[in-house]
């Protein structure tokens, strides 16, 4: 059945339009390739915690897989969005022809393609969608410190169905791109890399309060994973019946300095008052910190 001029038009303008998201969307996934590789490898740390670990030039590891990682990622969206824009554009520009057909039969043949294809793909379609909207948002990069369902590990690897962290004691802890991006989670590294590493202690009420901010303000200082960009603070957060809490917070370059910060600040604060004679309410102690394994947990 020939065509008449204005179907002519709207199949030319389909097909126009078609090339054109072809294009762009090559070139959109090229170039954001290129920002995230770029990034990578202008990443200096990719561990939570700084510790010796048993593998070999640990940081040249995180950065290659990172940087594949965001290869096979990006292969993976072109598999998928190149075919969807082309099936699309030609889907669309065959309705002319279809309007031929009788309509019970394009209805019972779009009604099949639509159940099998919905069953058999949404699982995967919605990981992938979630994916990309994680990917192009810049929710959650690879080398992030984040920390999900209360486990605080790095971002190592995002591929089209799930992000893999690498929690702090290195196991690889998969969670499907759809619930990352339904559920709630902390990324420290999301605008900047800075935290306010804090530590909580109880002192018997009747200890000079002057006194111990005085010295505890000194101790961050002593650490090499002090930023030195704003000098350290106490505060007084609560008077109980037999201890006064007590906060020391100071700033750190990293989550990973964050985190190694509150541990030369536990070890040194508990050292200097004892031996100052500072009497503290061990009975009340938890010496919190806002850092791994598990937050505010006991130590």
């Amino acid at each position: 059945m020939p065509l008449s001029a204005p179907e002519f038009v709207y199949v030319i303008f389909v097909v126009g339009g078609g090339l054109f998201a072809l294009l762009r969307v090559t070139y959109y996934l090229r170039s954001s390739e290129r920002a995230r590789i770029r990034r990578i490898e202008q990443r200096e740390r990719f561990e939570s915690v700084n510790t010796a670990t048993p593998v070999e030039n640990p940081t040249t590891i995180a950065r290659e897989r990172g940087v594949e990682s965001v290869h096979t990622h990006f292969s993976v969206l072109r598999r998928l969005l190149i075919p969807l824009i082309a099936v699309t554009t030609i889907i669309m520009a065959g309705i002319p022809f279809i309007a031929g057909t009788s309509a019970s039969s394009a209805s019972i043949v779009a009604a099949v393609v639509a159940v099998v294809a919905g069953v058999a793909l949404r699982p995967f379609l919605e990981n992938a969608i979630a994916g990309l909207v994680i990917s192009s948002s810049g929710l959650v990069r690879i080398g992030d410190t984040v920390r999900v369902d209360d486990l605080y590990g790095t971002v190592e690897d995002i591929t089209a169905t799930h992000t893999t962290v690498k929690i702090w004691d290195w196991r690889r802890y998969l969670v499907p791109n759809s619930r990352m991006l339904e559920s709630s989670f902390f990324n420290y590294s999301l605008f900047d890399t800075y935290q306010w590493a804090y530590v909580e202690f109880f002192v018997a009420p009747e200890a000079d309060l002057d006194a111990v901010c005085e010295l505890a303000v000194e101790i961050p200082k002593r650490s090499p994973h002090f930023s030195g960009r704003e000098n350290p603070r106490c505060w007084i957060i609560s008077i109980e019946k037999d201890a006064v809490c007590c906060w020391l917070a100071a700033w750190a370059d990293s989550p990973s300095g964050a985190w190694s910060l509150t541990d030369d600040i536990r070890r040194d604060l508990l050292r200097e008052l004892r031996q100052r004679g500072i009497p503290l309410s061990m009975q009340h102690h938890r010496w919190k910190a806002d850092g791994p394994p598990i937050a505010n947990a006991n130590s």
